[in-house]
């Protein structure tokens, strides 16, 4: 049921572009609406827009660090606390991301449950869009924008985009216990940083790793399976993982199947913050004529 033309045009700048940074996250946050707050939620849809804006785009992707932003973001925190202080907890299961947080076993604070929900939203919406854009970019640069594009060829996209620049580019995890790392000795506690952008290159895994090819994963290796880390793993593994490679591969098809595309970059190298987003430039998409239907 989601309507593509509508939350395009609803993205697209007055010159009729999808500006790199920011079009990726409003659109996924438009997807992602009715799983994140339900409409009856309409208050804390309003704060999750400002906490977008605010926070995700401006300080997670483009890194615009302001003061304003410093001063807003807690403020979104408590107004969200506040909402869900006034929540019943829902008794049928959840239903949307706000349902989830509220039926959360323990102690947990308002407070506890805003900072949860934003983190979710963050997930959901920043990573997901982020790598939507770098999906789309790709797959007009290399000749998916096509009414023949498959599902087969989408989903190789995906995996490969995910691969070369993956959005969480590095992961941060507690060490359970003291262990060894290539000769280094790392204590129980110590933070181990996990660089999934270098591990996604390396020669030894991966053949011709800086090469843009989505036909490895037709027949991926068992080491090339255990060194792909785009969401990570084990238990502090990004809750997006799962429904966010699903939703990538229907939006990107719903995208590239029914638009030629042109991209225009300014810059040549990602731009890094606290997730890897796409060099500054943009994308102009013009609707294509249809051919066959979508097996979505």
């Amino acid at each position: 049921s989601f309507d593509l033309d509508s939350a395009l045009g609803e993205v697209t700048d007055r010159h009729g572009r999808l500006r790199h940074q920011h079009w990726g996250v409003e659109l996924v946050r438009r997807y992602f609406a009715p799983a994140i707050a339900h409409r009856r939620h309409t208050e804390i849809n309003v704060l999750v827009d400002a906490y977008v804006t605010s926070s995700v785009v401006a300080d997670d992707i483009v890194g615009h660090v302001l003061r304003r932003s410093h001063r807003t973001v807690p403020a979104i925190r408590a107004g969200l606390a506040e909402q869900l202080d006034r929540l019943p907890t829902p008794e049928d299961g959840a239903q949307d991301l706000v349902d989830l947080v509220l039926g959360l076993p323990g102690d947990l604070t308002p407070a506890d449950r805003a900072q949860l929900l934003q983190r979710l939203v963050l997930s959901t919406v920043g990573f997901t869009g982020v790598t939507l854009e770098w999906v789309v970019m790709l797959g007009i640069q290399h000749g998916y924008d096509t009414p023949a594009v498959s599902h087969a060829q989408i989903q190789r996209l995906v995996r490969e985009a995910l691969r070369l620049y993956p959005t969480a580019w590095r992961l941060i995890r507690v060490a359970a216990t003291a262990h060894d790392i290539a000769g280094a000795r790392v204590q129980e506690g110590e933070h181990v940083l996990i660089g999934t952008h270098a591990i996604h290159r390396s020669a030894a895994v991966w053949d011709r790793p800086l090469d843009f090819r989505p036909s490895r994963w037709e027949q991926p290796t068992d080491a090339q399976r255990r060194s792909y880390l785009p969401f990570g793993k084990g238990d502090g593994m990004c809750p997006a993982n799962g429904f966010a490679v699903k939703a990538l591969e229907h939006l990107a098809h719903l995208i590239l199947h029914s638009h030629h595309g042109h991209v225009r970059l300014r810059t040549r190298k990602p731009h890094v913050r606290t997730l890897l987003a796409p060099p500054t430039g943009w994308t102009r998409l013009t609707p294509a004529p249809h051919e066959g239907s979508s097996p979505f």
